[in-house]
């Protein structure tokens, strides 16, 4: 017996096993679930586990999708896990207390899910994947100990032992007609006796006819026996089977019950009399086994249809489809499922069913008042929901905080209770501002509440220190992140929440404030609460003028409503620290920045608004203002105004008059524009012109001051005089002025010799020699390249490439030729001349030397003497040589004139030279080469060739113009 209880043991936990898992398909179902009173409550059954009922309340809306646009660090977490959760809890494997216990395990939130009436997504038919194992053979039933009550028949094989003077052993079968054949003791019937009957019967025949003896009947071998098995069962018939079998051990390995057959009433025959029925349900969920009983030969085995059923579905320990016997009401069936999980939501139960009109319809089921008691019909769906996941007496902290999530809330709870120390800060946390999100339970809306997060942790129990109410949520903000994109959820939550006729709670700030952005709004929240809460205003912020645009909710126009910061901070109460309402926009101006393209989009609104016949409140300022441009007009908008918005004028403005250009309607069709003069000047005590109240398109234009120069012009005075340096002189100053202002000349002056650069003449000679050298690079160029004799005798490659790279223009001095004696000694108003901005003025000191370049024999410089003229100078220097061209001789004066070397008198002296020109200290002498030694008869290479030579003599005078 016990053996047999230790058997049963291992099948009820092969059982248990197998409950836990249910790999059965949908098209299983629909073959299982038979309800022969009506084709459609079959269906009704199919359809409801397997999610095709169609929810019982209207969708949630979708959530709109967020612009690609906006890229923040934090733009939709919740979303992003929320995804992430439903991934973790659709794995494979996991119970239903395990897929709870992976939302549980998430950081927590007060966001509330949408949980629509969607649960399971299929239901199975409970305990029939008992039967899902391929059929057993029954050698592990042979080998099983054999209970005493075993009914001994034909086939049945004894060990007989007799112990006496002499120990015989035999080998003995039953026979058909039932007996037991003992050598030297005859037959004994033993068919239709239990085994211990038998054991007694052998014993007492064989004592009697051997005295002294005694005798051990085991049983070797179990003879097989004959069933049949019919009803719903998937392969009914007749099975031989050990003599040893129980009930379920002949259902299990003959193929098992349909899903259409009944685990509840199975019945067992004998003789035409049912001496058994077994209710499966009872060996699965509670482990007993009544009515299991061994199965002898000739016994029918009858599986009658299925039962009524009820599904169940939900918070229970085992959702699934259950057949009916005693169970009568919600509780019973629940009972079935192993009872509620702790998630449950007892007054969310409900029971949907088949009307007698043939529809589907649902009933309340709280089960905590009593709806547990509710009787079940046939064909029931019991849906058992969820509690919310709606959090309550929690508040959450998060931000720039070290251990942000969840904390418990306790009554009469503040902020200083939640963050009781600094040291739950993160380093960077901003003080001056926080926030807490707080839900309005009777209004189902979303509000925010701002305050002082340093004065809160130094005053407990302060108006700083809010106090706390379940469910809100504090957030603490840093320095240095764009604060907008950590409010982002809480605005695109506030947008979400308001009808057609409203404007989200919220407001925008741009500007000259630490965080732009978008934000929510704060009842009773004015203007530098508003900045506050944006970080505070920045550096060089125009505290004149500021920016409120308001929307009207109904029509959607905007009008512009100005007022000033430092107005706003003397008195905190007055109209210029305006009271804000939902959908505001506050700009906040600079002192630097394009604050006209900031209103821009908002000044396109306002002209588009302006009906027909109707003119923009719009106004224009140009000219001497910081910030010209187009700007709004708001009731009683004046010319100072006007001048303020655009942040005053400047440095250089006239102030005494501006021109004001008025534009009127004529019959709705033309339009005129009248002139008209403004004074900007003060008239006693008040301004005039300037309190002249502005009408649409009016356009003011500030002067600027006559002769003003915005660049002052400096001049650089250098060499020898007394005090050089770089002086700022006067729109009309001259070079005599400046020589003055520069203390004069010293005693080693060499005035004649003194270099004037200007850079507006610099300029102009960069571009003539760049064009000139252009063109001989491009003339040179295309001689190499054309064809012509002995190109490369002439000319080769490597020498036409070195000319071009030679002949790169040199950057142009801007040196001036001035008679600086005649400007400078008495200031000659002919020879003086006015200054310009960058002119340079170099005085050199006397230099006694003359200089000799060119086609000479040996250049060199010489000691300058009175006596000698500039064909003296070419003679010390040898001569000329034989390619010379000493008639085109030139001197290179020291104030940078350029003199042709000819006699006095303007003929050329016989010598072919340069006659008596006299030459001053400082002068060079350049002797050219001569081009009219080139022959008639040769052709265009031979004059390359010379252009070619030409460029390399005259590189040997690049110097000069540093001079």
């Amino acid at each position: 017996m016990m053996s047999a209880n230790c058997s049963l043991s291992r099948f009820i936990i092969l059982l248990i096993l197998t409950v836990c898992t249910f790999p059965t398909s949908a098209q299983e179902e629909r073959e299982g679930v038979l309800f022969p009173e009506q084709q459609q409550r079959q269906q009704a059954i199919i359809a409801a586990p397997s999610g095709n009922d169609e929810p019982l309340e209207d969708p949630a809306p979708e959530t709109p999708v967020v612009p690609a646009a906006i890229t923040l660090p934090d733009q939709d977490k919740m979303a992003v896990m929320e995804e992430d959760i439903a991934e973790l809890e659709d794995q494979e494997g996991l119970s239903t207390l395990e897929r709870q216990s992976v939302r549980a395990l998430q950081p927590i939130i007060l966001e509330e899910r949408v949980q629509q009436q969607v649960l399971q997504t299929e239901l199975k038919q409970f305990g029939y994947d008992l039967f899902n194992q391929p059929p057993s053979s029954f050698e592990s039933v042979k080998s099983m100990p054999v209970p005493a009550d075993y009914m001994v028949g034909p086939g049945d094989t004894f060990s007989l032992q007799i112990f006496g003077s002499v120990d015989l052993q035999y080998q003995l079968v039953v026979t058909r007609g039932g007996e037991l054949l003992v050598p030297e003791v005859g037959p004994v019937q033993v068919a239709g006796l239990t085994l211990e009957e038998a054991k007694l019967a052998v014993s007492e025949l064989v004592s009697n006819l051997r005295t002294g003896t005694k005798t051990l009947l085991t049983l070797a071998e179990l003879n097989s026996i004959q069933v049949n098995i019919v009803g719903e069962v998937e392969q009914p018939g007749s099975y031989t089977i050990s003599g040893l079998s129980s009930l379920v051990n002949a259902l299990i390995s003959t193929g098992g019950i349909k899903r259409s057959g009944s685990l509840r009433n199975i019945e067992v025959r004998r003789n035409n009399v049912k001496i058994a029925e077994m209710d499966l349900y009872e060996l699965l969920l509670k482990g007993k086994t009544d009515g299991n009983i061994n199965l002898r030969h000739g016994d029918v085995v009858f599986i009658p249809p299925i039962g009524p059923v009820v599904s169940v579905a939900g918070e229970v320990q085992r959702p699934a489809i259950y057949e009916l016997k005693e169970e009568k009401t919600v509780g019973d069936l629940i009972s079935l499922a192993g009872g509620t999980l702790p998630a449950v939501s007892p007054s969310k139960t409900q029971i949907q069913r088949l009307s007698d009109s043939g529809s589907l319809t649902l009933l309340e089921a709280d089960i905590s008042q009593g709806g547990e008691t509710i009787e079940v019909k046939n064909g029931d769906l019991i849906r058992l929901f969820p509690t919310s996941t709606k959090m309550d007496d929690v508040v959450l902290l998060s931000g720039h905080v070290l251990s942000p999530g969840g904390y418990q809330w306790r009554p009469g709870m503040r902020v200083s209770d939640l963050i009781d120390s600094t040291e739950k800060l993160r380093i960077g946390a901003e003080f001056d501002v926080a926030l807490i999100e707080r839900e309005e339970p009777k209004r189902r809306r979303t509000r925010v509440a701002y305050f002082k997060l340093g004065e809160a942790l130094q005053n407990p129990g302060s108006s700083a220190d809010l106090a706390l109410k379940p469910r809100d949520r504090v957030v603490v903000f840093d320095t240095h992140t764009p604060r907008a994109n950590q409010l982002f959820n809480i605005v695109r939550k506030m947008e979400r929440q308001v009808t057609a006729s409203q404007l989200a709670q919220t407001f925008e700030i741009l500007g000259q404030v630490r965080h732009a952005g978008k934000y929510p709004l704060e009842e009773n929240s004015r203007a530098l609460d508003l900045i506050l809460q944006s970080g505070g205003i920045q550096s060089n912020v125009d505290l004149n003028y500021s920016l409120l645009v308001r929307t009207d909710p109904l029509s959607a126009e905007i009008e512009f409503i100005p007022f000033r910061l430092n107005r706003a901070l003397n008195n905190k109460t007055g109209d210029h620290n305006p009271l804000i309402r939902p959908g505001d926009r506050l700009y906040v101006f600079g002192m630097e920045g394009d604050r006209v393209e900031l209103i821009a989009n908002d000044i396109e609104r306002l002209k588009s608004q302006t009906n027909y016949g109707e003119m923009s409140p719009v106004v224009n300022v140009t000219g001497k203002v910081k910030h010209p441009g187009l700007y709004p007009m708001s009731p009683g908008f004046r010319v100072e105004d006007l001048i303020r918005a655009a942040g005053g004028m400047t440095e250089d403005a006239y102030g005494v008059y501006a021109s004001l250009a008025r534009k009127s309607l004529l019959d709705q069709e033309s339009s005129q524009t009248e002139e008209m003069t403004v004074s900007l000047q003060y008239d006693g005590n008040a301004l005039a012109d300037m309190r002249t109240i502005l009408k649409p398109y009016d356009h003011l234009f500030v002067r600027q001051k006559p002769e003003w120069n915005d660049t002052p012009k400096v001049v650089k005075v250098t060499g020898e005089v007394r005090h050089p340096g770089s002086y700022q002189v006067g729109k009309r100053e001259t070079l005599c002025g400046v020589i003055q202002r520069a203390g004069g000349l010293n005693e080693d002056a060499y005035l004649f010799g003194t270099v004037f650069l200007r850079e507006s003449v610099r300029q102009r000679e960069q571009k003539a020699m760049d064009r000139m050298f252009n063109q001989l690079d491009n003339t040179l160029a295309n001689v190499y390249l054309s064809p012509g004799y002995d190109n490369e005798t002439m000319m080769p490659a490597m020498d036409t490439l070195e000319v071009i790279k030679q002949l790169e223009p040199e950057r142009a001095a801007g040196r001036m030729v001035v008679d600086m004696e005649s400007a400078v000694n008495g200031c000659n108003e002919t020879a003086d001349l006015i200054l310009e901005n960058d002119d340079h003025i170099h005085v050199p000191t006397l230099t006694e030397e003359v200089t000799v370049i060119g086609h000479v024999y040996s250049p060199a410089s010489h000691q300058y003497r009175s006596d000698l003229s500039a064909q003296d100078y070419i003679n010390l220097s040898g001569g000329t040589k034989e390619f010379a061209n000493p008639k085109n001789a030139y001197v290179v004066l020291a104030n940078g004139e350029v003199v042709s070397a000819r006699s006095s008198s303007g003929l050329i002296s016989w010598l072919g030279g340069s006659g008596d020109l006299k030459v001053t200290p400082g002068s060079t002498v350049f002797v050219p080469l001569s081009v009219d030694r080139i022959n008639d008869h040769e052709s265009a290479q031979s004059w390359v060739d010379l252009i070619y030579k030409l460029a390399l003599s005259a590189a040997s005078v690049d110097y000069l113009f540093d001079k």
